[in-house]
């Protein structure tokens, strides 16, 4: 009898911890947060609880990387201490491990490579791209690569120089994706290693709608579709890739019909089953897009969301894809919606988490 009971206990264990996830929170400190926030997040319920706080100056940006033993955040400040931070992570606490200068102001992103032993992080502030050497055992290693874009836009408030706003590798990690709202451009860059070292090399730029301000991007895992969101003019560009060419094929608003206030697009991604592009918007809209993928990768908009807060900027899904998680930054709340997975659309649930300046979730 007291074997069986073991074995069940030791299910019961298995369960709980399976559905009990750890979810980090990244913020601005400026308004009362302390850096960087640990979550237990439940995939049955949708409820978090509160782990701890880990210490770092406005982590506004989060990638998890190396089996999620691996936290890197970039610090978003507009002096020589702008930087990359890198914290391991046993399962239960966060430990700092090193901080190396990102050589640029403002870094606003950050992505990991699974294949190589490469960061890239993007500066906003002097439009520039910085390359990271990552050591064995995840600590920054020096900065391999500096890469500075020039050039500006015809929105003569946002766009009077270069901003370069994320890079993401591609789904197979032979290219990275570099988006710059200040130029309108997003720029490909094809990774090459020469001997232990890394370069990215520039292999072609893309042209944005003008003033749209390129952000953000979603590839699908066939590398056909590339779905841009544009943080000016609340749009998503949809790109496809006939005969090894990248072509615009339509620019969609993610806003209701009619809206004419002030837009602020802030975030994009696409479920893992491929067949839904959700987007959000800060401005005047405060608003969660849904989109259908159709056959061929064309999108139609099908609904728009309320964040229930103010400034949504970065969203993620629940593990299991079950819920999504929309951080509204300026109402310092991150609310929980539920998603059906058929229809792609959301519920909310009444469930909130109240943090300080909330601005990117990574589980």
């Amino acid at each position: 009898m007291k074997s069986i009971f073991a074995v069940l206990l030791s299910l019961s264990v298995g369960v709980l911890s399976a559905q009990q996830r750890p979810m980090f929170i990244g913020t601005y400190t400026n308004e009362g947060s302390q850096g960087i926030y640990q979550y237990t997040f439940d995939t049955k319920t949708g409820e978090a609880e509160l782990y701890s706080t880990t210490n770092a100056e406005h982590p506004s940006f989060l990638a998890l990387a190396k089996g999620d033993k691996m936290l890197y955040a970039v610090n978003e400040t507009g002096d020589n201490t702008a930087a990359l931070s890198a914290f391991t992570f046993d399962g239960e606490i966060l430990s700092f491990v090193n901080t190396v200068p990102t050589h640029g102001t403002y870094p606003c992103h950050v992505a990991v490579s699974r294949k190589y032993p490469l960061a890239v992080v993007a500066n906003y502030g002097g439009g520039s791209l910085t390359v990271y050497r990552l050591e064995p055992n995840g600590a920054i290693g020096e900065v391999i690569q500096q890469i500075k874009q020039e050039g500006v836009g015809p929105n003569k408030d946002r766009q009077n120089a270069s901003h370069v706003h994320s890079a993401f590798f591609s789904p197979d990690e032979k290219q990275v994706y570099v988006q710059n709202l200040g130029t309108d451009e997003i720029s490909i860059y094809k990774i090459q290693k020469d001997k232990d070292d890394y370069q990215l090399i520039e292999e072609v730029v893309l042209k944005a709608p003008a003033g749209g301000g390129p952000r953000h991007l979603a590839i699908d895992k066939k590398e056909k579709n590339l779905y841009v969101l544009m943080e000016l003019t609340g749009e998503v560009a949809h790109y496809q890739n006939k005969g090894g060419k990248w072509e615009l094929q339509q620019s969609l608003s993610m806003n209701e019909d009619g809206f004419a206030g002030e837009n602020g697009a802030a975030e994009i991604k696409l479920s893992a089953d491929g067949k839904f592009v959700y987007a959000t918007n800060r401005g005047d809209a405060n608003s969660i897009t849904v989109f259908e993928v159709l056959k061929g990768g064309a999108l139609q908009k099908k609904v728009v969301y309320s964040t229930k807060g103010e400034g949504p900027r970065n969203f993620n899904f629940s593990p299991d894809g079950k819920y999504i998680l929309v951080a509204n930054q300026g109402s310092h709340n991150i609310v929980v919606f539920e998603r059906d997975a058929k229809t792609g659309e959301l519920r909310d649930i009444e469930k909130e988490i109240q943090v300080p300046t909330p601005v990117c979730i990574v589980f």
